[in-house]
């Protein structure tokens, strides 16, 4: 398979050692399934096709990619694709349904969470994202990539720049970090500006 690239490295799932409570952050509860709505408007078969997974509207099955199913050894297909819904199903391992769209299938095959999976494939597929689908609170979509990338960025720089286990632990620490405010308080965008500004200085702190 070819999974999607990880321009940062896989989010750490251990817990952070540090305080989270210090981070002054004004949260908002949209952002979190803004970004997933959005994400999953992105068509399933590209998503897909970055996994080795070429489906269409004729040829709607294949052997299941996900490796929890039969340890990644399937033997017949029973992942199944459905266009219409742009959703899909597995019908040996009963992950999926009408409401598993891609940040379902890149959760289950990554080992990671929705908000990660999010991430990526706004990342990888903007070009693909429907601005346009959001909730009750307008997020502006582009400037909140724009956030994303930033600090996908720092993290990138600092890893090339600092490469021993240390620093790796410490930069993993701060995607935690991350990651985990982002779960717990859904960061609308100028939150998540703000809590970006704040890790960025705390790795640029970095000794």
């Amino acid at each position: 398979m070819c999974p999607i690239p990880d321009r940062t490295r896989p989010i750490s799932q251990s817990p952070s050692s540090w305080d989270t409570t210090k981070l002054s952050i004004p949260f908002g509860q949209e952002g979190f399934q803004d970004l997933i709505h959005q994400a999953n408007t992105v068509p399933l078969h590209k998503i897909l096709r970055q996994y080795g997974i070429r489906l269409d509207e004729v040829n709607r099955k294949a052997i299941c990619p996900f490796p929890s199913h039969k340890g990644g050894r399937e033997s017949s297909p029973s992942f199944y694709f459905y266009p219409e819904t742009n959703s899909f199903y597995c019908f040996g391992c009963s992950k999926g349904g009408k409401h598993a769209h891609g940040v379902k299938f890149i959760a289950w095959m990554d080992g990671t969470n929705e908000y990660s999976a999010a991430q990526k494939i706004v990342e990888v597929f903007s070009s693909d994202v429907d601005e346009s689908v959001i909730l009750d609170d307008p997020t502006n979509f582009s400037e909140r990539l724009k956030i994303m990338m930033d600090f996908s960025n720092s993290v990138r720089e600092f890893r090339l720049n600092h490469q021993n286990e240390k620093a790796d632990q410490f930069i993993d620490s701060v995607a935690a970090v991350y990651d985990a405010m982002n779960m717990k308080h859904n960061l609308n965008n100028d939150a998540l500006a703000s809590m970006v500004e704040q890790l960025k200085l705390k790795v640029s702190n970095y000794q």
